[in-house]
C-alpha cells in the first residue's frame, strides 16, 4: 500500500519541482470528412507520439521548435502524411477521403496507428454504441479471436484465442482491471458506452502488464481531451428481447489548459425471451413459462468523472468512476431444481433471491513529464470490488443457524488493489526507442457469507519491465522485452465446524472429519518469473507486410487455485484448490500477413502456445464428501498444446461492402496416458462472421453514411470438449442492420436500428454461464439505438 501513496504523491507535487528550458509552440487544428463533418477519434502521429481529436474534430499538440512528421488516420478514411516546420504557434487542418467501410473499422491493423510488432485490433466509441449489445465483451464479439463469455443478457467477459477469465487482462488508463476474473458467473465491470476508444492486443501482453495477459489485453483509453468549450451528447437505446432501457449521458467542458469530463449511464432490464418451452437438468424437466427465463432481470447504473490538466511539459488528470450492477440467477442455478421456483410471479422486472450484486470503484491517475529526449508516465491506481451472491439460506448440515447480520448472504467478496505503474521513454535517436519500467501491485481480499469457497487473502506482485524498439528501417521494426515478477501470497485457513459435526454425525472418524473440516490451511507463498518476447514488423512493399512474434508466457496462480474448497454455486460444482500450484508457464508464437489494396484488406494470423503447466478445473471422478454437491473438481497442471488460425477480409464494391471475420482454434492437454488427452475446457467452437452492406441515400442532405447491412455468424458444432463438458451443436444466426446519420436543418443525430437472431433461433453457447443447464440463449432481439450530440464550436 505504501507504494501507491509514494506514487499519488508524486503525481500530483511532482510538477511543482519540474522544468524545461527548451521552447515550444503549438501545432494544431481540424480533421474533418470531405463533407465537412468532424472527425472524432482520428489519430495524429507527431514524431511518434499520439494525439486525438476530439467530438469536433480538433487536435492540439506543444512542440519544440524544428521538423515535425504528421501521421493522420481515421478507420475508413485515406491516412494523410506531411511533414511540418514549426517555429512559431501554427493551424494544420486535414481533409480524410472516404475507404472501406464496416467491420475494418475495428479489423485495421497496428501500419495504420503506432506501428508495433504486436497484433493490435483498433475500436472508436461510434463502433461499440453502434454494435452495443448490453455489455463491452459481448459488443466485441465479431472481431476474429474475440468471443465472449455470456452470464444472462446484462454482463459477459472476454476470451481472446480461447484464453479467458484470468487469462486476458484488461486495463483502463494504463491500469488493469482487477475483480473476481475467475469466476464463470462474474461479468466485467466496465460500462461500454463510457468507453471513448480501446484496443485490442491479441497475443501474450504479459511484459508489459504481467500475470493475466497470457491470452491478450483490452486496452481502454478514457483520456481523449474535448474539444474548447461545452459539449456532449445524449445516447439512448431499447431492446425487445428483455425489454431493456437504457440511456447515457456525456459532458466535458474545456478552457485553456484544463478540462473536466463527466459521464453517466442508467440500464434496466427485465427477464430475458428465449425460444424454449421446457430445459432440463439433473434429470428434472424445467418449464420456462412464457418463454421467459425467470429471475433474469438486472439494472446497472454508472458515473464516470475526470479533470485533467495540460501543460508544455506535463499533463495530469484524475479520473474517479463506479460500477454498479444486480442481476437475478435462473433459480435453477442455485441449488437443487424446484418447479414451484420458476413459476412467474407476475413482474419480469424485479429481481428476486438468487442473485448477484456487484460495486467496482476506481480512483486512477494518470500523470506524463516530459524531458528533451524521453517522457515518464506515472499511473497510480485504487480500486475497490465489493462483490456478493444472495440466495434464501439453506443449510447443507442439520443444525446450522443462519448468521445474525445478512441471513441471506451467501458469498460476499470484498477486494482491494493498490497499483503505481511508471514507465519512462527514452529517444536515443529516430531508430531506437527504449522503455524502462516498474509495476507494484498490492492485493486485500476480504470474505463472509454463510457458505465458503475461498479464504481471506492478501497478495503483492512487483515487477521490473524493459521494452526496446529499433527501427531497422523504413520497413523494418524490431522490438525486444524482457520482464521479471515476484508475487507473494499470504491466504489464511478455514474451519469449518459444522462440516466436522455432519461427518462426526454420518460415523466418519474423527480423524477423517477434523481433516475436511480444515476447509483451507494457512498458506504464505511466493512466485518469481522472468519472461521475454520478440517481435519484427516488416513492409514488404506498400500492399503486402507482416508481423512475427516469439517469447514466454506467464501467470501466477491466484487465490482460487490455490486455496478454493466449497460449493460454487455459480459452477453447479465443489471446486478445491492445490496450494503446491507452480506459476503458469508457456511460450507462444504467431505470425499475421496482410494485403490491403484497391479497398481490399486481407489478414491472416495463425499462432500456437506450449505450455508446460496450464491451470484448470478437473473431474477427479470421486465424489466430494460434501453434501449435496456432487462431483468433486480439482484444480491441477499439465502439459498443454493451443493453436489456431484467424482471417479477415473487407472488400467495397462501389455502393456495397463485403465483410468477413473467421477463427479455427485447437487445444488439448498432454499426458503420459493419450487417451486421458483432452481438450481444454471453456474453448469457443470455430466461427465465422460475415456482412453485407449497401450505402443509401448518397446525394441526400438528410441522411448521412446511410447503410442497410445483413450479417450472419455460423458457429461449428463443438465436440472436443474438456472432461464434465457436453457437446455443443453448431448454429447460425441472421442479422439485420441500419445506420444512419440525420441532419435535419442542423439538428443532428445517429439512428441504428438492428435485429439480431432475425430467425429465432434456437441454440446454445459453449462458453455460456448457462449452458450446464441446458439453457438456450436469447431469442430475437430488436434493438434501436439514437445519439444526440450537443454543444461544441
Amino acid at each position: 500500500m505504501k507504494f501507491f501513496w509514494i506514487g499519488l504523491f508524486l503525481s500530483l507535487f511532482g510538477y511543482q519541482s519540474f522544468s524545461q528550458n527548451t521552447d515550444k509552440n503549438t501545432l494544431s487544428g481540424t480533421v474533418e470528412s470531405e463533407t465537412g463533418d468532424a472527425l472524432e477519434g482520428a489519430y495524429v502521429k507527431i514524431n511518434g507520439k499520439f494525439f486525438w481529436t476530439s467530438s469536433n474534430g480538433k487536435y492540439t499538440a506543444q512542440l519544440i521548435d524544428g521538423l515535425h512528421e504528421v501521421h493522420v488516420t481515421m478507420i475508413g478514411y485515406e491516412s494523410v502524411d506531411t511533414v511540418v516546420k514549426l517555429d512559431q504557434d501554427l493551424q494544420l487542418d486535414f481533409k480524410l477521403s472516404p475507404s472501406v467501410t464496416g467491420l475494418e473499422e475495428v479489423l485495421l491493423e497496428g501500419h495504420e496507428h503506432k506501428k508495433t510488432s504486436q497484433q493490435v485490433l483498433y475500436v472508436d466509441n461510434e463502433f461499440i454504441e453502434n454494435q452495443f449489445s448490453g455489455s463491452l465483451a459481448s459488443t466485441l464479439e465479431r472481431m476474429p479471436g474475440f468471443n465472449a463469455m455470456q452470464i444472462g443478457s446484462g454482463a459477459s467477459k472476454p476470451i481472446i484465442r480461447g484464453l479467458g477469465l484470468n487469462r486476458v487482462a484488461v486495463a483502463e488508463n494504463g491500469i488493469k482491471q482487477e475483480g473476481q476474473q475467475w469466476g464463470a458467473d462474474h461479468g466485467l465491470e466496465i460500462d461500454a458506452l463510457q468507453v471513448e476508444n480501446l484496443e485490442i492486443v491479441k497475443g501474450v501482453g504479459s511484459i508489459a502488464y504481467g500475470s493475466d495477459a497470457i491470452g491478450g489485453v483490452v486496452r481502454i483509453k478514457n483520456n481523449t481531451t474535448p474539444s474548447e468549450g461545452f459539449s456532449g451528447n445524449v445516447y439512448s437505446f431499447a431492446q425487445s428481447v428483455n425489454n431493456s432501457l437504457g440511456s447515457s449521458v456525456k459532458l466535458s467542458y474545456s478552457q485553456d489548459d484544463w478540462f473536466i469530463k463527466g459521464k453517466f449511464t442508467g440500464i434496466s432490464f427485465g427477464d430475458y425471451s428465449l425460444p424454449a418451452e421446457e430445459i432440463s437438468y439433473l434429470n428434472f424437466n424445467i418449464p420456462i413459462y412464457d418463454e421467459k427465463l425467470k429471475n433474469t432481470a438486472g439494472k446497472e447504473l454508472d458515473w464516470y468523472g475526470q479533470a485533467g490538466i495540460i501543460k508544455d511539459n506535463f499533463s495530469s488528470s484524475l479520473s474517479i468512476s463506479k460500477v454498479y450492477q444486480k442481476s437475478g440467477f435462473f433459480p435453477g442455478s442455485h441449488g437443487i431444481p424446484d418447479i414451484s421456483r420458476v413459476q412467474p410471479d407476475g413482474d419480469a422486472r424485479n429481481i428476486e433471491e438468487p442473485f448477484q450484486r456487484v460495486t467496482h470503484f476506481k480512483v486512477i491517475s494518470n500523470s506524463n513529464f516530459i524531458y528533451e529526449n524521453g517522457e515518464l508516465d506515472l499511473d497510480i491506481a485504487y480500486q475497490r470490488n465489493h462483490r456478493q451472491e444472495w440466495s434464501l439460506f439453506h443449510t447443507h448440515y442439520s443444525g446450522q443457524e443462519p448468521p445474525e447480520v445478512n441471513p441471506n448472504l451467501e458469498l460476499d467478496f470484498d477486494l482491494h488493489t493498490y497499483s503505481t505503474r511508471a514507465i519512462y521513454h527514452h529517444n536515443f535517436n529516430r531508430d531506437h526507442e527504449t522503455q524502462v519500467g516498474v509495476d507494484l501491485q498490492w492485493k486485500d481480499n476480504d470474505i463472509s457469507g454463510f457458505n465458503f469457497l475461498l479464504p481471506e487473502y492478501q497478495a503483492g506482485n512487483y515487477a521490473l519491465f524493459a521494452i526496446h524498439e529499433y527501427k531497422a528501417s523504413a520497413n523494418n521494426l524490431w522490438s525486444f522485452g524482457l520482464r521479471f515478477d515476484y508475487g507473494i501470497i499470504d491466504m489464511e485457513g478455514y474451519y469449518d465446524p459444522n462440516l466436522y459435526e455432519y461427518l462426526i454425525g454420518r460415523n466418519q472418524p474423527e480423524e477423517t472429519a477434523r481433516a475436511y473440516a480444515q476447509r483451507s490451511e494457512d498458506l504464505n507463498r511466493d512466485f518469481s518469473s522472468l519472461n521475454a518476447r520478440m517481435g519484427w514488423d516488416h513492409s514488404f512493399n506498400k500492399n503486402w507486410s507482416t508481423k512475427i512474434n516469439v517469447g514466454t508466457a506467464f501467470r501466477l496462480p491466484t487465490a482460487i487455485e490455490l486455496g478454493a474448497n466449497g460449493i460454487h454455486h455459480g459452477s453447479f460444482r465443489h471446486e478445491q484448490g492445490d496450494p503446491n500450484l507452480d506459476p503458469e508457464q508457456g511460450f507462444m508464437a504467431d505470425l499475421n500477413l496482410s494485403f490491403v489494396k484497391d479497398s481490399w484488406n486481407i489478414s491472416i494470423s495463425p499462432y500456437a502456445y506450449f505450455f508446460s503447466n496450464y491451470i484448470f478445473l478437473k473431474p477427479t471422478g470421486t465424489f466430494s464428501v460434501l453434501p449435496h454437491s456432487g462431483q468433486l473438481f480439482k484444480y491441477t497442471e499439465s502439459e498443454a498444446i493451443l493453436t489456431g488460425l484467424e482471417l479477415a477480409v473487407d472488400k467495397e464494391f462501389g455502393r456495397w461492402h463485403f465483410s468477413l471475420a473467421g477463427e479455427y482454434l485447437y487445444n488439448q492437454q498432454l499426458t503420459s496416458d493419450r487417451s486421458r488427452n483432452f481438450p481444454l475446457p471453456f474453448t469457443p467452437a470455430n466461427n465465422l462472421f460475415t456482412e453485407v452492406g449497401y450505402k443509401l441515400f448518397q446525394d441526400s442532405g438528410v441522411f448521412n453514411l446511410s447503410e442497410l447491412s445483413i450479417n450472419n455468424r455460423l458457429m461449428m458444432e463443438q465436440d472436443r470438449i474438456a472432461q464434465g463438458e457436453e457437446i455443443t451443436t453448431g448454429y447460425a444466426l441472421w442479422g439485420l442492420g441500419w445506420q444512419n446519420r440525420l441532419n435535419i436543418n442542423g439538428f443532428k443525430a445517429s439512428v441504428n436500428l438492428r435485429v439480431d437472431n432475425l430467425l429465432n433461433e434456437r441454440y446454445f453457447n459453449h462458453t455460456s454461464f448457462y449452458r450446464r443447464l441446458q439453457i438456450p440463449e436469447m431469442g430475437r432481439n430488436i434493438q434501436l439505438n439514437i445519439k444526440i450530440p450537443f454543444g461544441g464550436s
